[in-house]
């Protein structure tokens, strides 16, 4: 199949595809004589495997190298593991963070009018705005 056709199979785009080849996310894609990629069910597999691993919130490095140490065999187990708790992790942290921006704006939100209208106008209000200037 050509790129468009996995594409949409995989909602992934085009671009997406070739930048995943190109950083060796993807292993290298068959070509035929005219040098058009010639995609198999084997990438599909491959590309909703990749999808999955980011969705666990694992960067394409950290994909990269679970994907090497996998062809490695049992013995990088361990390891691969560790990629996983640490993607992990960086996923707890940026909801932690999240929470905190939502107490943030929950805070604002319940203060409006005792603390940023003020606030806000007082801003506004200090700098001059400049006039449209004539092209």
């Amino acid at each position: 199949m050509t790129i468009r056709e996995i594409a949409a199979k995989t909602n992934m785009s085009t671009d997406t595809l070739r930048y995943y080849e190109r950083i060796g996310l993807l292993p290298p894609v068959p070509r035929n004589a005219a040098g058009i990629r010639t995609y198999d069910e084997y990438f599909i597999k491959f590309i909703n495997f990749i999808k999955k691993l980011k969705a666990s919130g694992m960067s394409l490095e950290h994909i990269i190298d679970y994907i090497r140490l996998a062809e490695l065999g049992d013995a990088t187990l361990q390891e691969r593991k560790r990629l996983l708790a640490e993607a992990r992790e960086m996923l707890s942290e940026k909801i932690h963070d999240l929470q905190l921006a939502v107490q943030e704006a929950d805070y604002q939100l319940n203060n409006y009018e005792n603390l940023l209208q003020s606030e806000t106008y007082a801003l506004v209000r200090s700098k001059a705005v400049p006039a449209a200037i004539a092209v």
